[in-house]
Order: C-alpha cells, then sequence, then structure tokens
C-alpha cells in the first residue's frame, strides 16, 4: 500500500467538502490570485480540482506524500499570491508558525487556513 494510501485513513486527513471549497472561494475571491500553492491538498483535494475547473495557476503538494514532499521543507511557488488549504490538525501550531515566517521571508504574499475553532 503506498504511503498516501496509508495516510489517506489518518485521522488527520479530511476531506474538505466541495461546498466549503466552493464558499471559500467566492468570499476570498479566488480568480483575483495569480498564483496558488495547496501544500495540503495533492491527488483527489477539491481545492485543487476546484482550481482546475476555474483554469488557475496552482502548485499542489502535500505533507505527507509518497514524492517526498514536505510542508516544512518545500518551497512555495515563486510568486505565490496565496497559500490556502486544510492542513492537518495535529500540526496546526507549527504549520500556522510557518506560514508566518513564509510571509516574513517574502515567499507568500498571503496565506489562508481552514482550521477548527477549539
Amino acid at each position: 500500500m503506498a504511503m498516501y494510501e496509508l495516510k489517506k485513513a489518518d485521522k488527520d486527513h479530511v476531506a474538505t467538502p466541495r461546498y466549503v471549497v466552493e464558499d471559500i472561494y467566492s468570499l476570498i475571491d479566488i480568480e483575483s490570485f495569480k498564483s496558488l500553492w495547496f501544500p495540503f491538498n495533492h491527488y483527489d483535494s477539491l481545492f485543487k480540482l476546484r482550481a482546475e475547473e476555474l483554469n488557475l495557476k496552482y502548485k499542489a503538494t502535500h505533507i505527507f506524500d509518497d514524492v517526498g514532499n514536505d510542508f516544512f521543507t518545500t518551497e512555495p511557488p515563486i510568486d505565490c499570491d496565496l497559500m490556502i488549504s486544510n492542513p492537518p490538525f495535529s500540526n496546526q501550531n507549527e504549520i500556522i508558525e510557518r506560514s508566518f515566517r513564509l510571509i516574513k521571508e517574502n515567499k507568500i504574499k498571503s496565506f489562508a487556513l481552514l482550521l477548527p475553532l477549539s
């Protein structure tokens, strides 16, 4: 079984429903961004699939996958306007910290993370 299939069953993997992705995209006017990065949305992610439907320019990677991507070491695309995703909640503090570091280092201009309230 591939690493992705093993992790897909992980309690940290919660797929974002299509209607949520569509609402988020509408709320933030996703089409106004020129370069997107989905750092936790490889394979069948609706964040990625909806971006394809809208012909948006993006890079999709994942925190755990079988091709060696790792959010904590992977560089965003050049001139990344927006990093957006539904990250694994168990790593949310580290993910938020790196997101702010990426802004400080001028590697991304903004980010939006779908996180729990508690």
